[in-house]
């Protein structure tokens, strides 16, 4: 029986639930449909245990149950990635929570962590979706309330949370019609229920391996240097882990010993990172606040004389743009509009930690960050949650609706006013975007084939072709009004310049009075991005 879970036995859950992962998450991402087929649930997923793996492989068996459990939670939340990989780890931050100063756990008290999981899943998202890896944690917490307060074997707990969560998975079709119509389950939720069957795996050695079929549904193809100044030289980044302050009171108690610092806080574990005169001395005060751990000290006038032309920045500006986005005529459009670039987009959504490192090493103070993709704006507001005013979100869901935004951004102008401008400017436009089946498929009455292109839109629904040309009129037929007057397309790295501009002169004999505007987007993924005016 597994009456009593100490440190050594959660780790091996967390592991094992990790390890799960390692040969399922391409599972999740052939489940992926809602919103639309992204094909990297499994992905986002995996790489959030992974950075959670790496603060916990190291550790030491005998160490506590909830101080095992704050590692987990630090790594999770550092490496978050997309929607269902945020909510994972915010799952793992409430068992963190649930746990919290206790050396070992009861049944009962694991199962009570593991509601608090769900608690925190739940506070992470602002409009929760029915038929999403919530519903299959709500059923899960609702069909184990009872043996949580009456069975003393936790590995029964699992069994039983496993049972309720299949249940509830089976469900989501029912809730979600875009599921229902590609006759699959929820790819975040059957994530989850992975997550148990893993954790029950590495408490117990054993678990009935599940074969699940993959019906028809569309998979998708699937240093920057610091600024400093010469008076604060020490770069000193360090983990205070367990820390007796919150985050605001270390910031509080380090602003007069240095500059460009950043305090990322989790679940009883804050992470420094300050331009320090004397590193020491920094070190000395936070070691009265608790242990640290993972100290690096980089002496930054070293690298400067390494490189003084590629070191050497101007000091930060008080508000810019950082926008997420892939592809080499992207960024350069981007960048020459002054914003600072972290890259990612379909299948790369950047972590928490690597929007926060963005930032870092950015050249301003405060950012309106765009994240052009659905699948990283949660990671966006996770961010704000650990920097508070420093951020700012404006909801771009593709690169176009970023682009439009990000040019109407004036540095002249109070946040809140470029807030405003920046979302109506946005809002303006319709886009779309084709890409390609990798295999054959059906969603509702729509029957897709492998290597079909698949026009994509908010306001319609896939529109599967044969031919590049018949996908390209199609999708701008849906997107096009009486009221346009200029069509942009971007081309993707896997389409010559040539081929879109023979496409584009095909436009232009149906739509004589619209000007077409072409550019190197250099998108992976995606052969033509369209933005209409």
């Amino acid at each position: 029986m597994y009456t009593v879970i100490d440190g050594g036995s959660f780790k091996n859950m967390l592991i094992g639930a990790y390890q799960m992962f390692q040969k399922k998450y391409e599972i999740l991402n052939q489940l992926n449909v809602f919103p639309v087929p992204d094909g990297d649930t499994g992905n986002n997923m995996l790489n959030t245990l992974t950075s959670m793996y790496s603060m916990i492989a190291e550790v030491s068996d005998e160490e506590p149950v909830g101080m095992i459990a704050e590692k987990a939670a630090s790594g999770a939340i550092m490496g978050a990635r997309g929607n269902s990989g945020v909510i994972l780890s915010q799952i793992i931050h409430g068992l963190s929570r649930g746990l919290h100063g206790k050396k070992t756990a009861s049944s009962g008290q694991m199962g009570k962590a593991f509601q608090y999981g769900i608690l925190y899943a739940y506070r992470a998202v602002t409009r929760p979706v029915e038929g999403t890896i919530l519903s299959v944690a709500r059923g899960i917490a609702k069909g184990t309330r009872e043996i949580i307060r009456t069975e003393d074997d936790f590995s029964k707990v699992l069994r039983m949370a496993i049972d309720e969560g299949k249940a509830a998975l089976a469900m989501t079709p029912e809730q979600l019609p875009i599921l229902k119509d590609a006759n699959v389950v929820d790819a975040g939720g059957q994530g989850l229920v992975f997550f148990l069957m893993g954790c029950l795996k590495g408490l117990t050695g054993e678990v009935e391996d599940e074969k699940i079929e993959i019906k028809p549904v569309i998979s998708r193809l699937e240093i920057k240097g610091e600024s400093f100044s010469f008076e604060y030289p020490y770069c000193t980044e360090f983990i205070i882990s367990p820390c007796k302050l919150k985050g605001k009171e270390v910031r509080q108690k380090l602003k007069a010993w240095g500059e460009s610092m950043i305090v990322a806080e989790g679940d009883n574990l804050v992470k420094v990172h300050i331009h320090a005169r004397r590193p020491g001395h920094v070190l000395d005060m936070a070691a009265d606040w608790g242990k640290l751990h993972d100290i690096k000290c980089d002496n930054m006038i070293d690298q400067f004389n390494k490189n003084k032309q590629k070191q050497q920045k101007l000091e930060k500006k008080p508000l810019g743009i950082i926008a997420v986005v892939s592809g080499d005529g992207w960024v350069d459009m981007y960048k020459k509009l002054g914003c600072d670039v972290v890259s990612g987009g379909q299948s790369m959504n950047p972590s928490v930690q690597e929007l926060s490192a963005g930032m870092e090493n950015g050249q301003y103070e405060k950012y309106i960050i765009l994240p052009n993709n659905k699948n990283i704006i949660l990671a966006a507001q996770q961010l704000k949650k650990m920097k508070g005013e420093e951020v700012h979100i404006v909801p771009a869901t593709n690169p176009m609706e970023g682009l439009a935004a990000a040019m109407a951004f004036s540095a002249d102008e109070t946040i809140e006013k470029n807030l405003k401008t920046m979302e109506s400017r946005m809002n303006e436009i319709s886009t779309g975007m084709i890409t390609n089946a990798v295999r054959d498929s059906v969603i509702g009455d729509t029957i897709i084939h492998e290597n079909d292109f698949l026009g994509i839109s908010k306001t319609a629904p896939i529109i599967p072709c044969s031919e590049l040309r018949e996908c390209v009129t199609s999708l701008l037929a849906e997107l096009i009004s009486e009221e346009s007057e200029i069509v942009t397309i971007y081309y993707g790295e896997d389409l010559s310049e040539e081929v879109c501009h023979k496409e584009v002169e095909h436009l232009e004999e149906i739509y004589p009075d619209i000007e077409f505007d072409v550019y190197d987007g250099g998108q992976p993924l995606y052969p033509i991005f369209l933005s209409v005016e």
